[in-house]
C-alpha cells in the first residue's frame, strides 16, 4: 500500500489521487475514498455508457429536479438511448427541490427497484438525496454534476434538514463523478460564485480544525488538511477566469469541490471543508424552512458570506487576551435555559434538536469549561499562530467583489441585530469546536458580537 506525506500529496492531480486508491498517512490512518472515476472535461457526459458496464449496471435509475433535468437530463438520456441502455427516471415535481424528509421519502416512492444503479443529476440537493436513495436501496451511485457549486460531489455524507435541524447523514459515496464542462460553463453565473464561495469557506475549515486539534484534542490529519488548501489556491488562483466562463477556470472550480469532498472522505469528517462560516449558512437554511418570508440562497452564496464574517470574528479574536477571571465570572452568569429559549425563538423548531444536543454534550458544563480554559490559556500563542496564517478579510472581500459575489449579509435581507445573533448561535448548531464556542469559554462572545459588524 503506498505511504503518502504532506508534500507528497500537494503534488498530485485528481485523477492521480482517485487512480492511487488507499494510503497509509503519516496521521497514522490509512485513508481511502470510495469514488473510482471521475471524469471533468468536454463531451464527459457520452462516457456514462462506459462507465455503467464497467461498474456492470445494465438499468439505471435517474434522479432530478427541473431545473437539472433541463441543464442535463435530455443529454443524459439521449446517450442512454443512442447505446440501447433502458432506463427509469424521476424528476421532482417541486422546484426548487428541498433537502428534507418529504423530498427523500418521494425518491423512495419513485424508485424502480429493477433498477441497479442510481445517477443523480444536478449538484447539492440532488446529489444529497441521491446518495440516500442508492445507499437505502443499496444500489451504486453516479452523479452528473450540473453545476461546481458545492463540495459534496465525493463525500460520503448528505446534508439534509431533519426535524427542522439541519444535519449531515451518513449516506454513500459517488462510484463516478461527471463533470461536463460544456455544460458547466454554462450554468447561472451566480452558481459559479457559489462554488468558490465553499472553497473559500475552507480557509475557515482548516484553521478551526487545527485549533480544535490543539484546544479539545481532535483528530487533525496535515496531509489532508495539505490536500483541501491545495485545491483551495487553485480555485482562488483561477477564479478571474470564471468571468470569462474560462474552460480551464470551471474545470479547477470543480476539480476543488472534488477534492474537497474526498477530503471529508478521507479524514471521516466534515471538518477539512467546514466550520463557523457553514453554520451561518445552516441557521439561515433553517430559519427560511421554519419562517415564513424568511430567506436562504445558495449554499456556496451564504458560506462565501459567512467566510467573510468569520474572518472579521477571527480579526477581534486577535485582540483578546484570556483573563481567567472574566471567564469563569462569565459562565457562572450564563443562563441556559434562558438561552435555550432564544435558539427556539430566533431558529424555530429545527432548535429543539439543537438544544438536545446541547444536553448529550453537555458544552455548558462549567467544570467542563474549566478544564478547557486551562488549555486555551497554555496554548493561546499557539492558537494564535494558526489565526495569523488566515487571509486578511480585505483580501477575500476584494476577491468576491471582482466576481460580482454578494459580500454585504444584509443581502440575505437579515437586519444587523439578526446577523449577530445568528453569529452567537453558530456555537450552538453541531458538537464541533470553533470561534464562536472560543469566544464563549474565554466570556468575549458579547464583545464580538457587538464588534461585527
Amino acid at each position: 500500500m503506498t505511504s503518502m506525506n504532506t508534500e507528497q500529496i500537494r503534488n498530485m492531480s485528481l485523477s492521480e489521487l482517485i487512480n492511487m486508491g488507499p494510503f497509509e498517512c503519516e496521521c497514522g490512518k490509512t485513508h481511502s475514498v470510495g469514488t473510482r472515476r471521475c471524469i471533468i472535461e468536454s463531451g464527459a457526459i457520452r462516457k456514462l455508457p462506459a462507465l455503467l458496464a464497467e461498474c456492470g449496471s445494465k438499468k439505471p435509475f435517474i434522479l432530478s429536479g427541473h431545473d437539472t433535468f433541463a441543464a442535463a437530463g435530455e443529454k443524459v438520456t439521449g446517450v442512454l438511448k443512442e447505446s440501447g441502455i433502458p432506463y427509469s427516471s424521476y424528476v421532482f415535481l417541486k422546484s426548487p427541490v428541498t433537502p428534507t424528509e418529504h423530498s427523500v421519502g418521494s425518491a423512495v416512492m419513485h424508485f424502480d427497484y429493477s433498477c441497479d444503479a442510481v445517477i443523480g443529476i444536478g449538484s447539492g440537493v440532488i446529489n444529497d438525496i441521491g446518495k440516500i436513495l442508492a445507499h437505502a436501496t443499496g444500489r451504486t451511485y453516479m452523479i452528473v454534476g450540473t453545476a461546481p457549486s458545492m463540495d459534496g460531489f465525493a463525500s460520503a455524507t448528505s446534508s439534509m434538514e431533519r426535524d427542522g435541524l439541519k444535519v449531515s447523514l451518513d449516506s454513500t459515496f459517488a462510484w463516478a463523478i461527471v463533470g461536463d464542462t460544456d455544460i458547466l460553463r454554462e450554468v447561472p453565473m451566480h452558481m459559479l460564485r457559489a462554488g468558490v464561495g465553499d472553497m473559500l469557506a475552507k480557509y475557515i475549515s482548516l484553521t478551526e480544525w487545527r485549533i480544535a486539534s490543539i484546544l479539545v484534542g481532535e483528530y487533525y490529519c496535515p496531509v489532508v488538511a495539505a490536500l483541501v488548501e491545495n485545491a483551495l489556491n487553485r480555485v482562488v488562483a483561477a477564479a478571474p477566469g470564471l468571468m470569462k466562463r474560462d474552460e480551464e477556470a470551471v474545470k479547477a472550480v470543480m476539480e476543488g469541490m472534488v477534492i474537497a469532498g474526498m477530503a471529508m472522505k478521507y479524514a471521516g469528517l466534515s471538518r477539512p471543508a467546514s466550520g463557523m462560516e457553514h453554520y451561518f449558512s445552516h441557521i439561515w437554511d433553517m430559519r427560511s424552512l421554519a419562517f415564513e418570508g424568511a430567506k436562504a440562497d445558495l449554499h456556496g452564496i451564504q458560506c462565501g458570506i459567512g467566510t467573510l464574517l468569520s474572518l472579521k470574528v477571527y480579526d477581534y479574536i486577535r485582540t483578546v487576551k484570556p483573563d481567567r477571571e472574566k471567564a469563569l465570572a462569565y459562565v457562572q452568569a450564563f443562563n441556559p435555559e434562558e438561552w435555550n429559549e432564544k435558539l427556539v425563538k430566533f431558529i424555530g423548531h429545527g432548535a429543539y434538536a439543537m438544544v438536545e444536543g446541547e444536553k448529550r454534550e453537555g458544552k455548558y458544563d462549567p467544570e467542563k469549561h474549566a478544564k478547557r480554559l486551562e488549555v486555551i490559556i497554555e496554548k493561546w500563542d499557539e492558537i494564535m499562530a494558526v489565526v495569523d496564517k488566515l487571509p486578511k478579510y480585505e483580501e477575500v472581500y476584494n476577491m468576491m467583489t471582482a466576481m460580482g459575489a454578494p459580500t454585504d449579509p444584509g443581502y440575505l435581507g437579515y437586519s444587523e441585530d439578526a446577523i449577530r445573533t445568528t453569529f452567537t448561535m453558530t456555537k450552538d448548531i453541531r458538537d464541533k469546536y470553533i470561534a464562536s464556542r472560543l469566544l464563549w469559554d474565554v466570556g468575549e462572545l458579547e464583545n464580538a458580537e457587538a464588534n461585527l459588524l
